[in-house]
Protein backbone atom coordinates (compact mmCIF):
# COMPACT_ATOMS: atom_id res chain seq x y z
CA UNK A 1 0.00 0.00 0.00
CA UNK A 2 1.44 3.40 -0.91
CA UNK A 3 0.99 6.42 1.49
CA UNK A 4 -0.46 9.99 0.85
CA UNK A 5 3.15 11.59 -0.38
CA UNK A 6 3.23 8.65 -3.11
CA UNK A 7 -0.13 9.22 -4.01
CA UNK A 8 0.37 12.82 -4.74
CA UNK A 9 3.68 12.57 -6.37
CA UNK A 10 1.85 10.09 -8.72
CA UNK A 11 -1.14 12.60 -9.38
CA UNK A 12 1.97 15.38 -9.88
CA UNK A 13 3.63 13.28 -12.75
CA UNK A 14 0.11 12.44 -14.41
CA UNK A 15 -0.55 15.82 -14.42
CA UNK A 16 2.74 16.53 -15.79
CA UNK A 17 2.34 14.05 -18.55
CA UNK A 18 -0.89 15.35 -19.83
CA UNK A 19 1.05 18.65 -19.56
CA UNK A 20 4.11 18.09 -21.63
CA UNK A 21 1.55 15.95 -24.35
CA UNK A 22 -0.11 19.23 -24.35
CA UNK A 23 2.97 21.29 -25.14
CA UNK A 24 4.49 19.13 -27.15
CA UNK A 25 1.07 18.90 -29.61
CA UNK A 26 1.62 22.79 -29.57
CA UNK A 27 5.01 22.75 -30.53
CA UNK A 28 4.17 20.52 -33.18
CA UNK A 29 1.49 23.05 -34.68
CA UNK A 30 4.11 25.59 -34.37
CA UNK A 31 6.28 23.24 -36.64
CA UNK A 32 3.48 22.10 -39.22
CA UNK A 33 2.08 25.55 -39.40
CA UNK A 34 5.97 26.90 -39.94
CA UNK A 35 6.22 24.34 -42.74
CA UNK A 36 3.33 24.72 -44.25
CA UNK A 37 4.05 24.96 -48.05
CA UNK A 38 4.51 20.59 -47.39
CA UNK A 39 0.61 21.06 -45.91
CA UNK A 40 1.23 17.68 -43.99
CA UNK A 41 -1.43 17.42 -40.91
CA UNK A 42 0.52 15.89 -37.68
CA UNK A 43 -1.31 12.12 -38.76
CA UNK A 44 0.67 12.60 -41.44
CA UNK A 45 3.85 13.36 -39.45
CA UNK A 46 3.53 11.05 -37.37
CA UNK A 47 3.32 8.69 -39.97
CA UNK A 48 6.48 9.49 -41.29
CA UNK A 49 8.09 8.75 -38.00
CA UNK A 50 6.81 5.66 -37.62
CA UNK A 51 7.74 4.63 -41.38
CA UNK A 52 11.37 6.30 -40.09
CA UNK A 53 12.16 4.21 -37.27
CA UNK A 54 10.66 1.10 -38.01
CA UNK A 55 9.27 0.61 -41.18
CA UNK A 56 8.19 -0.56 -43.62
CA UNK A 57 4.89 -1.33 -42.75
CA UNK A 58 1.90 -3.49 -44.53
CA UNK A 59 -0.94 -0.85 -44.66
CA UNK A 60 -3.16 -2.52 -42.92
CA UNK A 61 -0.69 -3.07 -39.56
CA UNK A 62 0.07 0.74 -39.82
CA UNK A 63 -3.14 1.37 -39.80
CA UNK A 64 -3.45 -0.33 -36.41
CA UNK A 65 -0.56 1.53 -35.02
CA UNK A 66 -2.01 5.12 -35.95
CA UNK A 67 -5.38 3.84 -35.46
CA UNK A 68 -6.60 4.85 -38.69
CA UNK A 69 -9.43 2.69 -40.83
CA UNK A 70 -7.47 1.10 -44.19
CA UNK A 71 -9.80 3.34 -46.48
CA UNK A 72 -8.50 6.65 -44.63
CA UNK A 73 -5.09 5.94 -44.27
CA UNK A 74 -4.84 4.98 -48.29
CA UNK A 75 -6.52 8.71 -48.96
CA UNK A 76 -3.42 9.63 -46.63
CA UNK A 77 -0.22 7.62 -48.08
CA UNK A 78 -1.66 8.52 -51.39
CA UNK A 79 -0.78 12.65 -50.55
CA UNK A 80 2.40 11.25 -48.83
CA UNK A 81 3.32 9.24 -52.26
CA UNK A 82 2.39 12.73 -54.30
CA UNK A 83 4.90 14.65 -52.16
CA UNK A 84 7.57 11.79 -52.67
CA UNK A 85 7.86 11.57 -48.84
CA UNK A 86 6.85 7.61 -48.98
CA UNK A 87 6.39 5.10 -51.66
CA UNK A 88 4.60 1.84 -52.00
CA UNK A 89 6.17 -1.37 -52.47
CA UNK A 90 5.21 -5.02 -52.69
CA UNK A 91 6.78 -8.33 -50.58
CA UNK A 92 8.49 -10.37 -52.97
CA UNK A 93 7.03 -13.30 -51.70
CA UNK A 94 3.29 -12.13 -52.12
CA UNK A 95 2.04 -9.30 -54.28
CA UNK A 96 -1.10 -8.98 -52.57
CA UNK A 97 0.57 -7.14 -49.59
CA UNK A 98 1.34 -3.62 -49.93
CA UNK A 99 3.99 -2.30 -47.92
CA UNK A 100 5.14 1.37 -47.21
CA UNK A 101 8.56 2.99 -46.58
CA UNK A 102 9.69 6.74 -46.32
CA UNK A 103 11.81 7.78 -49.22
CA UNK A 104 15.48 9.93 -48.67
CA UNK A 105 12.69 12.67 -48.95
CA UNK A 106 10.80 11.83 -46.22
CA UNK A 107 13.61 11.31 -44.00
CA UNK A 108 15.04 14.48 -45.35
CA UNK A 109 12.39 16.55 -44.24
CA UNK A 110 11.69 14.50 -40.92
CA UNK A 111 15.61 15.91 -40.19
CA UNK A 112 14.44 18.95 -40.53
CA UNK A 113 11.04 19.26 -38.80
CA UNK A 114 13.43 17.64 -35.80
CA UNK A 115 15.97 19.93 -35.83
CA UNK A 116 13.33 23.05 -36.22
CA UNK A 117 11.41 20.80 -32.86
CA UNK A 118 14.54 21.36 -30.85
CA UNK A 119 15.03 24.69 -31.36
CA UNK A 120 11.49 25.44 -30.31
CA UNK A 121 11.84 23.62 -27.33
CA UNK A 122 15.04 25.01 -26.73
CA UNK A 123 13.28 28.37 -27.73
CA UNK A 124 10.43 27.44 -24.60
CA UNK A 125 13.10 26.98 -22.06
CA UNK A 126 14.89 30.04 -22.68
CA UNK A 127 13.47 31.90 -19.53
CA UNK A 128 15.12 29.00 -16.83
CA UNK A 129 18.28 30.37 -15.44
CA UNK A 130 21.03 27.68 -15.31
CA UNK A 131 19.90 26.05 -11.60
CA UNK A 132 16.85 25.67 -12.87
CA UNK A 133 18.18 24.19 -16.18
CA UNK A 134 20.00 21.47 -14.04
CA UNK A 135 17.36 20.55 -11.93
CA UNK A 136 15.09 20.10 -14.56
CA UNK A 137 18.19 18.06 -16.31
CA UNK A 138 18.01 16.25 -12.79
CA UNK A 139 14.15 15.68 -12.50
CA UNK A 140 14.13 14.29 -16.34
CA UNK A 141 16.82 11.99 -15.79
CA UNK A 142 14.78 10.23 -12.58
CA UNK A 143 11.81 10.14 -14.37
CA UNK A 144 13.96 7.99 -17.64
CA UNK A 145 15.12 5.81 -15.05
CA UNK A 146 12.06 4.86 -14.11
CA UNK A 147 10.44 4.50 -16.85
CA UNK A 148 13.38 2.16 -18.61
CA UNK A 149 13.71 0.02 -15.15
CA UNK A 150 10.22 -0.20 -14.92
CA UNK A 151 8.87 -0.03 -19.03
CA UNK A 152 11.55 -1.08 -20.93
CA UNK A 153 9.28 -2.66 -23.54
CA UNK A 154 8.58 0.59 -24.50
CA UNK A 155 12.14 1.84 -25.57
Amino acid sequence: MTNDNDRKLAESLDTLLRSITRWMKYIHRQQLVKADNLDITQKQYRVLCILEKNGPYKMSDLGEIVHTSYGSLTVMIDRLVDKNLVERCFLPEDRRVVMVKITPAGSQILKQYREDFLDLIEKNLERLNSEEKKRLQAAIDDIKSIVEENCNFLL
